[in-house]
């Protein structure tokens, strides 16, 4: 098994092989699609040469030899239930996950593959493919055809040296029953045992529901079974009535009571996290006060993962830079190159 010491330091590969808007922008333009669906179903060649395009440039080999450059041990993979190319009218990518895994092994790390798009969508929002209704738990054929997604990855990189584990399902929201998501995960955890043996991880996320979990999928028959939670600070209108300190005391105090309690339970993976916070939070500060308070942020934010065994930034790369950008914080110094 991949020994870990302390968390694993991980990254994103977001807007690469499952598509959002906000983050490559120049893969949309002149089309009023606001998701890879509407982008694919258009049929323009345009918009295929483009999707073509950004998929041979946005993540490279020399990607990875940056990121092991700047102590990064894992890549967390987003893909989505078109992978394989049979889901028309989405472009397949699963040569490109081939090739991931090769550059992977290549400079020793490790992936970690996320189902973060599934039929019918499990959140509505456009990361899961298809932005609108949420309808992958109102149709028994969405979940049948998500576990043989789950089936068909585990079987290609089961035996392969870069395989970390896999994610079950990508941030399936707080209203999906829990009594249907924990089914799923329960069948899902076995069909990637079956064929990945007993040390790969198997990922689930917590569904924005972390307490709800603490009874479940533990024990015995399920080893190496981690939970996932992801942390923002920037979305809801409380966090965007915060000022900057008020951040920073959050993420110094609450935010490691939670993840030691559910470290408790569970092994915790932080599978998404960030320095952005919302304009408002930093209003009334200078740019040197905003570049000391995001820093801090990052800061206090590490230190409350000490308790977890991974986490992975949200995102390696957009195409604008920024706070979502784990390569833009490392060169403006807001992280430290580890």
């Amino acid at each position: 098994m991949f020994a870990v010491n302390g968390p694993l330091r991980g990254v994103n590969l977001g807007g690469w092989l499952v598509l959002e808007r906000w983050m490559t922008p120049s893969v949309f333009e002149g089309t009023a699609a606001i998701d890879e669906y509407g982008l694919c179903e258009a049929g323009s060649e345009e918009a295929a040469k483009k999707l073509h395009n950004h998929r041979e440039t946005f993540i490279t080999e020399a990607d990875f030899i940056w990121l092991k450059d700047h102590g990064i041990e894992a890549v967390r993979l987003p893909v989505g239930y078109w992978v394989f190319g049979d889901e028309p009218p989405f472009s397949g990518s699963i040569e490109y996950v081939d090739r991931a895994f090769g550059w992977a092994q290549s400079h020793s790390i490790k992936i970690l593959l996320d189902l973060h798009g599934a039929p019918g969508s499990q959140n509505g929002y456009d990361h899961s493919g298809r932005a609108g209704k949420i309808l992958w738990h109102k149709n028994e054929a969405h979940i049948i055809k998500t576990l043989s997604v789950v089936s068909r990855l585990a079987k290609r990189y089961a035996k392969h040296p870069a395989l970390l584990g896999i994610e079950l399902l990508n941030e399936p929201k707080w209203t999906v029953p829990r009594r249907k998501l924990l089914k799923y995960y329960e069948a899902a955890y076995k069909i990637v045992r079956a064929e990945c043996g007993e040390d790969t991880w198997v990922v689930f996320h917590d569904s924005f529901r972390p307490r709800r979990w603490k009874n479940k999928l533990r024990g015995s028959q399920y080893s190496h079974m981690y939970i996932d939670t992801h942390h923002y600070q920037t979305f809801s209108n409380k966090d965007r009535r915060k000022d900057a300190v008020a951040h920073l005391q959050h993420a110094l105090k609450d935010l490691p009571n939670k993840l030691r309690k559910m470290s408790s339970r569970h092994p915790v993976i932080v599978g998404e996290w960030s320095l952005t916070l919302d304009t408002n939070s930093l209003d009334g500060l200078d740019k040197t006060a905003v570049a000391h308070a995001t820093r801090a942020y990052g800061a206090t934010q590490l230190l409350a993962f000490q308790s977890t065994r991974a986490w992975f930034y949200w995102s390696y790369k957009t195409e604008y830079g920024g706070t979502w950008s784990f390569r833009e914080c490392v060169k403006k110094g807001w992280l430290p190159k580890f």
